[in-house]
């Protein structure tokens, strides 16, 4: 931008001199010739006053221009040569020629620079009428050649033209330094201003001392810092905002006046299973649930709020509330994700009902035998006994479902001591409570692990893990079956209890750690089974930090493993 500035004032410098040196020149010129023309004028009233005191014009005519290059030609009114002094042999008219034309027609004087045809020489010629009683008796023309004037005055031509070129070198001189001079804080300033307009962050000075544009120079560098320091709080808070949003567990989006996508943070992104991209785009090409969609077509100034309840493909329930903001003319949703607080209520529904299940059994059982023997069947002793068995059998269900029940309703954050066990004694401890039903069933079971081997634990959650898993081997083992219990230490506890019973079908093995889920139900109830150990063995695995695993099919057995972190 400087050099064109600078360059189209030289061109417009370079213009105005050379179109007034023409302008000059051609004044020069023209007075030149008229210095020349008033000299032949005055020669020619010199000659016609000397021939008004002779006889003969042509002598005298002759005598005046002996020895000189001037040419005289006497004409009569109507333009007849009568005498010239190149030669009496012209007498043909010159009515025509530019200057004598101009005195046929009235004037005082005529004037015209041509080659001359007969001299073969450019000639500037001179025509004056000579009249008495104010009519037209003669003319009388004078010229002479520009070869005698000319170059002299082209000499003085070219000596002026040095002179005003170099005036016009000093006077451009001067006019470029008065414009770098005025230019000099533009051109300074400008790359500044370009820098701070890209590059905002980081601050640009100027390293200028010049007294005249100090403290202009001071503006700019406060204001290029100023600039810095307010565009780095902007980008600190436009970080802080995105980080914000994309921390929160609540899913938001927002969308402008041209139906782009202007933001979405991550948990959005989740809740719709979506990969959005920072840049800009029309929603309808990121956004695919199609009761979202006709939410922000209802959207509008007049309708300003709308909320509902929506499904997505990835089968989560989000609550979404959109509002639209007349003032930006955006529209800005926001998504709880009740997913989870919807399966927590289905839970508790569920848990509810198969508690009032489990619980009315053993209970009716109980008031069913308790009915019949107040109404006599206590009189026969072999019926009461039998009848008090299986009460005291109902009874011990009702005992332990209610305690398992207790033990889930435990709080996580309830904290036990950690204590140090001999895991060996304790899963020992743990068979010898189901000998009973291992010799009734013939079953073969084996502890395989590190001999005297210590594991530090909360021995208040550990021993239902293992009891549990234990529990459910033996229940679910066919007789004369085997079941094996291995542990080691690498990276972390691993406990494996493996049997070789029924089985759990592929599509049953998601659901087993559910409360109250039994794979085989009449086997469950006949055992005494409530469907809540395995949920009791994940809830501790949990809040132990640790995870178990269940490999399984149909007819082969089951294999849980149990990983559980050292404290």
């Amino acid at each position: 931008m400087k050099k064109q500035s600078y360059l189209g004032w030289i061109l417009l410098l370079i213009l105005i001199f050379f179109t007034s040196w023409l302008f000059i020149g051609n004044f020069y010129d023209q007075q030149v010739l008229s210095q020349h023309e008033t000299f032949l004028r005055q020669k020619a009233d010199l000659v016609i006053r000397l021939a008004a005191d002779e006889p003969s014009l042509g002598k005298v005519i002759e005598q005046y221009t002996l020895g000189s290059e001037e040419r005289i030609t006497y004409m009569d009114e109507q333009g007849m040569i009568l005498f010239d002094t190149y030669g009496d042999n012209l007498t043909e008219t010159r009515s025509q020629r530019p200057e004598i034309k101009a005195v046929l027609q009235g004037s005082s004087i005529g004037r015209s620079i041509r080659i001359s045809p007969t001299l073969h020489k450019e000639l500037l010629y001179v025509a004056l009428p000579i009249k008495e009683d104010g009519q037209l008796t003669a003319i009388i023309r004078i010229a002479e050649p520009t070869e005698s004037f000319l170059p002299n005055a082209n000499r003085m031509k070219q000596a002026i033209f040095l002179v005003y070129g170099i005036f016009w070198l000093i006077l451009s001189g001067i006019i470029l330094q008065i414009l770098r001079r005025r230019n000099r804080p533009i051109e300074t300033i400008l790359p500044v201003l370009h820098k701070m307009i890209e590059e905002p962050a980081h601050p640009e000075t100027i390293m200028q001392s010049s007294p005249e544009w100090k403290e202009l120079y001071r503006s700019i560098n406060l204001l290029s810092e100023q600039l810095s320091q307010t565009y780095q709080a902007y980008t600190a808070s436009e970080r802080q905002l995105y980080t914000l949003l994309n921390e929160l567990t609540i899913g938001i989006f927002m969308i402008d006046a041209e139906g782009q996508l202007i933001l979405m943070n991550g948990t959005m992104q989740e809740q719709l299973g979506l990969f959005v991209t920072s840049e800009k785009q029309p929603f309808t090409e990121t956004i695919t649930n199609t009761q979202l969609i006709q939410m922000i077509y209802r959207v509008s100034e007049t309708k300003t709020f709308v909320h509902e309840e929506i499904q997505t493909a990835n089968e989560r329930v989000l609550d979404v509330t959109l509002r639209y903001f007349e003032e930006a003319n955006q529209i800005l949703a926001v998504s709880y994700d009740l997913t989870r607080i919807r399966q927590l209520e289905k839970l508790q529904k569920d848990f509810v009902g198969n508690v009032s299940h489990e619980l009315k059994t053993p209970v009716t059982s109980l008031i069913g035998f308790t009915e019949t023997l107040l109404d006599g069947a206590k009189e026969d002793p072999e019926t009461l006994n039998a009848f008090l068995k299986i009460m005291q059998k109902d009874a011990y269900r009702l005992e332990n479902l209610i305690q398992e029940i207790i033990q889930l309703s435990k709080s996580a954050a309830i904290s036990y001591p950690i204590q140090t066990i001999d895991v060996t004694s304790q899963l020992i401890q743990i068979v010898r409570d189901y000998h009973l039903v291992i010799e009734e069933k013939q079953l073969k079971l084996t502890i395989d692990g590190p001999p005297d081997y210590s594991f530090a634990t909360q021995i208040e959650l550990f021993h239902p893990i293992c009891k549990n898993l234990i529990e459910n081997a033996v229940n679910y083992s066919l007789p004369e079956g085997e079941i094996q219990i291995t542990f080691y230490e690498e990276n972390g506890f691993h406990l494996q209890v493996q049997d070789f019973g029924i089985g759990i079908d592929s599509d049953e093995q998601s659901r087993i750690f559910e409360r109250f889920y039994r794979v085989d139900k009449a086997r469950a109830r006949n055992s005494g089974g409530t469907g809540l150990g395995l949920a009791i063995v994940k809830d501790y695995i949990e809040i132990l930090g640790g995870s178990i695993q269940v490999e399984s099919h149909l007819g082969v057995g089951s294999t849980f493993h149990v990983y559980l972190p050292l404290e």
